[in-house]
């Protein structure tokens, strides 16, 4: 508890909002000092508005980000000002003013935050009308906000930016090791599976927001500025993350694993157990140090857990010579090379991150590493082709533009103290799918109602104007830190925040706590209705989208890991782009399948063909990726012609499912001939293989047990077979639900 709070603390998110906190400080101070308050408050919206597009990533797109935000801020205030005299003007210019300004959220995550700083700027007007003069002192003065902010920031990244990589570092290592040890526990305990998977495919989507972030952090600066020799270590324990995660998705538990360490009767594998935990654990440990310049603990426990797995492999194998004793010595044989694995790839990151502070040049190689940054496509098309109903950013801007104006409107009839609450509990919760805004309406409410009860109690208690200064500027920085963490909690300090300064402002601060009640509940209630009944966008309209790129991308990496196979170069990114983009896929997919699944039951179009849907690509996923990493990490044999039938035969059966899900003609050939017969060649391979070996007399050993020949041809064949039959289940599956 103690240590994530010192990791909050240290995150990004609290130094952002203590910038912003500080900054806001300093103006108050000036306007205080100069009796200016307009200006202060000009200075104080310009820096609010901008600070939500402050986020992590390359230094050219956060500078222009800002700057842009900024350009908004001033325009929607300049406009919302200028027609704010004349209701009938106001409304048709407000609905296309929010619509303009949210439809930029096509062009991806910042561009959205971006879009996110004009609307909270048409809030403000609302807060603040000015006319005449006053306006246009008041737009300069947002524009100094918004560029004070920008430089603030800046300065302050220049001198902590080695912290926050460190931090988001330390968290990718943290979600890394939470993965493992789901994955352990999908092994070696009793849990039920459904609830693990489950917990799996949210900590993937998580983990490939973060990778994301890394990439285009250690990655754009790479391109553009060059990195220092820190910063190269970061990226090489950054690879190594990676690696291991490919290595956990390719562990697939389940294979074997219930006869082997689920019965009671086989203790004697108990060291697999605990060194798969200890591996989550030393992992876990690396995120808690992260940043710190001193010394890891050295941990012996890994290389006695490493010997006494292999001991017990042994003294298994030498217990009889059937061949069930040698398939079981030969998936133990591949556990122990995953677990081997870890613990290296946890050596190496080891090893960087005590010479982490070390001047020592670092060379690194990837000339290529642009490609592997997601880029944005800031095409005027990528707007045209938007203005459809068929895009749900459109369909989501309409409507929040709808919702706006009915939030004026009910504003202006009914005597709400504070009317443009109401308009920034819409902007602040509405988003384009209904399960993801009926969440945000919950946390807001419930953050407001305990807000609020708290509120009452300190005032209460307290008559104190330099008491509600102090909590005022505590609870904000808490509000703005927690608001990407945890908006339930967020929305508490916002509502403290907001009660407090109207403290100090004004004497009967009870009815600024019941209006402000009352304001979320309706700006909630408008925003949920309007998300259920203004064109809805159910992600069963939409799922679609993600299952072909799930399917594609896992065509294209089973293609990579297929050419991996023939030309082992490393020098060649294309396997790891293609691992990227697959993790990616299945990622959106599975956080597409958890919001499917928080909306209405009526609204669910073949939930559980989807979860299965869902469940498969990932299978192969990981199956995909243990026949990759298995290639990759040992010497092999060359492939023969019937590994080409099988992995041509997997391919077609998913370009069907691939066909079937796009409504196109499927002609669904029979192809299980060229199967059989490479499935029968790879067996009498193995069989030979295992003959052979036995010939020699020195069967009693487990390491003449499994050659690397035959660990070879079994694990390939095993991995193909299932891949296979899982391509077949993807296909029955996507045809039975009628896409």
């Amino acid at each position: 508890m103690i240590e994530s709070v010192i990791r909050f603390f240290k995150s990004f998110d609290f130094y952002k909002s203590f910038i912003l906190t500080l900054s806001i400080l300093i103006s108050l101070f000036f306007a205080w000092q100069f009796n200016r308050y307009d200006i202060g408050m000009g200075l104080i919206i310009g820096m609010f508005a901008c600070a939500p597009a402050d986020i992590p990533g390359g230094r050219r797109h956060r500078i222009i980000g800002l700057l842009v935000a900024n350009v908004f801020t001033i325009f929607a205030t300049l406009i919302i000002n200028l027609t704010t005299f004349n209701l009938w003007l106001l409304v048709p210019v407000l609905g296309i003013l929010v619509f303009a300004i949210s439809i930029i959220s096509v062009y991806g995550f910042r561009a959205s935050l971006v879009s996110f700083a004009g609307l909270l700027a048409i809030v403000f007007s609302f807060a603040h009308p000015q006319t005449g003069t006053a306006l246009y002192l008041h737009l300069g003065m947002i524009g100094v906000g918004g560029l004070w902010y920008l430089i603030f920031s800046q300065l302050s990244h220049l001198l902590a930016d080695r912290n926050h990589t460190s931090q988001l570092m330390a968290e990718c290592m943290s979600l890394t090791s939470q993965y493992l040890r789901v994955k352990a526990q999908m092994t070696f305990s009793t849990e039920k599976s459904e609830v693990l998977q489950n917990e799996l495919f949210e900590l993937q989507t998580q983990l490939n927001e973060k990778h994301e972030t890394l990439r285009e952090i250690l990655l754009v600066s790479r391109k553009h500025f060059g990195l220092s020799n820190f910063a190269k270590r970061q990226v090489l324990i950054f690879i190594e993350l990676i690696d291991i995660l490919e290595l956990a998705i390719a562990n697939l538990a389940g294979r074997g694993d219930d006869s082997l360490f689920s019965d009671e009767k086989n203790v004697q594998f108990e060291s697999f157990s605990k060194l798969a935990f200890e591996i989550a654990d030393r992992l876990e440990y690396f995120s808690r140090v992260m940043g710190d310049r001193r010394a890891l603990n050295e941990n012996v426990l890994l290389t006695r857990l490493l010997d006494e797995s292999r001991e017990e492999i042994r003294v298994y194998a030498s217990s009889g010579k059937s061949a069930t004793i040698r398939e079981n010595v030969l998936h133990l044989q591949n556990k122990y090379d995953y677990l081997h694995k870890l613990v290296q790839k946890l050596e190496v990151i080891e090893n960087v991150m005590n010479n982490l502070y070390n001047r020592n040049q670092v060379w690194l190689r990837g000339k290529y590493s642009a490609r592997f940054i997601t880029q944005q496509d800031y095409d005027v098309k990528n707007l045209a082709e938007n203005i459809s109903f068929k895009s749900p950013i459109f369909r989501h801007s309409l409507r929040l533009a709808v919702t706006v104006l009915a939030g004026l409107i009910v504003g202006a009839i009914f005597p709400f103290q504070n009317s443009y609450w109401i308009l920034l509990t819409i902007i602040v919760i509405m988003r384009p799918g209904y399960s993801l805004t009926k969440q945000r309406s919950k946390q807001r409410i419930y953050g407001t109602l305990i807000g609020a009860a708290i509120a009452v109690v300190i005032v209460l208690i307290t008559q104190n104007l330099y008491v509600y200064g102090v909590l005022a500027g505590i609870t904000f920085l808490m509000a703005f830190a927690l608001v990407q963490r945890n908006y339930k909690s967020s929305a508490i300090f916002i509502t403290l925040s907001i009660v407090f300064i109207y403290a100090i402002i004004q004497p009967n601060v009870l009815n600024v706590i019941q209006f402000r009640v009352i304001d979320t509940l309706t700006g909630a209630a408008l925003a949920i209705i309007a998300n259920t009944f203004l064109w809805p966008s159910w992600e069963s309209l939409n799922i679609n989208e993600f299952i072909v790129e799930a399917i594609q991308s896992n065509i294209l990496y089973l293609r990579e890991v297929d050419n991996y196979y023939h030309h082992k170069n490393d020098a060649d990114p294309s396997y790891k782009l293609s691992r990227k983009n697959a993790f990616l896929a299945i990622g959106n997919l599975n956080a597409a399948f958890q919001r499917m699944a928080q909306e209405p039951k009526s609204k669910q179009k073949n939930l559980s063909q989807m979860y299965e849907v869902v469940t498969l690509n990932h299978t192969f996923l990981s199956l995909a990726a243990a026949l990759g990493t298995y290639i990759h990490n040992h010497k092999t044999t060359e492939a023969s012609r019937y590994f080409e039938m099988y992995i041509s035969s997997i391919c077609e059966n998913l370009d069907i499912a691939l066909r079937t899900v796009n409504n196109e003609y499927v002609h669904d050939h029979e192809i299980e001939a060229n199967v059989a017969e490479a499935q029968q060649y790879l067996d009498d391979q193995y069989h030979k293989l295992i003959s052979e070996n036995d010939s020699t007399g020195a069967g009693e050993t487990s390491r003449l047990l499994i050659t690397p020949e035959i660990q070879e041809i079994r694990l390939i064949s095993e991995q193909l077979k299932w891949l296979y039959s899982i391509s077949e289940n993807i296909k029955k599956v996507v045809g039975a639900r009628g896409v």
